[in-house]
């Protein structure tokens, strides 16, 4: 077998895209329409899009996404023929292509999701091109008009973000990596301006619904709420509470935060995701009565050599 790796031409666009996004209908019409809407819809650029011929013939596709925070995902490819036997080595050439291209746009954090774990058969191309097993992660939901209604906790000085209190969530951010439980593996993978920038793309960026906790005039934890992009919910981005303040019960506080907020933008959900071996976490959330309503694993490629 003769293999080819490289990026999509003109000519291949529209079948490439097709294997890419598989619910799109079986015409290059179609194809060509979604191509055309795409870029102002949803930020993709199909520059952007690789693909692996096997003896001239497209066999595989893989499109990727740079987001703020010097951050890219890689959505997963899909094969022409999805069992065939030589999946492998078809996938595996061109997640590597792909993850270097990643990088050499100045990507330091590289993703991936995908629906089974790392002992799976379906994971070895990932593995074998220099992804690394994340997390198992647990998507968790909340119906907001079954939580309580509570005043903020007064043991803390709540505060929205603004420009000019940017510096101190970054702060807390990088604070609340030190020793965390959920994704340990990312530590020092991103700066915290990078998290905080990748948060702010994540949804509708809604800044009076960021809120930091000040305990004694110093920043104490803080929890990022945005909207979700055509779905009537929001999401929990991130929480995190800096070291010095962990067992003063701020994650529950936070949380009602999270709540309260969801229910002023008149969503009817609050969403989240967090690492399955987070138990900690998973206990507070179960707690305020958020459920599972689905379960993904995280892979991530090598870093940028400068990290």
């Amino acid at each position: 077998m003769t293999l080819e790796i490289r990026p999509v031409s003109a000519a291949e666009l529209p079948a490439a895209t097709r294997l890419t996004f598989t619910a799109l209908p079986a015409d290059d019409r179609a194809a060509r329409d979604f191509i055309a809407r795409a870029p102002a819809e949803l930020g993709l650029d199909f520059s952007r899009q690789f693909v692996a011929l096997a003896d001239g013939r497209l066999r595989a596709a893989c499109l990727y996404v740079l987001t703020p925070g010097h951050g890219a995902i890689v959505l997963p490819p899909a094969l022409a023929l999805p069992f065939a036997d030589d999946q492998p080595a078809l996938l595996a050439p061109l997640l590597a292509a792909v993850a270097q291209a990643c990088r050499a746009a100045g990507a330091r954090l590289i993703q991936t999701l995908l629906d089974f774990d790392p002992a799976s058969p379906a994971a070895r191309p990932f593995l074998d091109a220099g992804f690394v097993y994340l997390a198992a992660l647990d998507y968790l939901e909340l119906d907001v008009a079954r939580a309580p209604q509570e005043p903020p906790d007064p043991s803390w000085h709540w505060e929205t973000f603004t420009p000019a209190r940017e510096n101190d969530f970054i702060e807390v951010i990088r604070l609340s990596y030190q020793d965390t439980q959920d994704c340990p593996a990312l530590d020092r993978t991103r700066t915290a301006a990078d998290a905080l920038a990748a948060h702010r793309a994540a949804g509708l960026f809604t800044p009076d619904h960021w809120i930091l906790a000040r305990r004694d005039g110093r920043p104490a934890g803080l929890v990022l709420v945005n909207r979700m992009l055509g779905r009537a919910a929001c999401e929990l981005v991130y929480m995190g509470v800096v070291p010095e303040c962990r067992g003063l019960r701020l994650g529950e506080a936070l949380v009602r935060q999270a709540v309260a907020h969801t229910r002023a933008a008149g969503a009817p959900l609050l969403t989240l995701a967090v690492d399955a071996a987070n138990r900690p976490a998973r206990r507070l959330y179960d707690r305020a009565g958020f459920r599972p309503v689905a379960r993904r694993w995280a892979y991530v490629a090598p870093l940028h050599p400068d990290l």
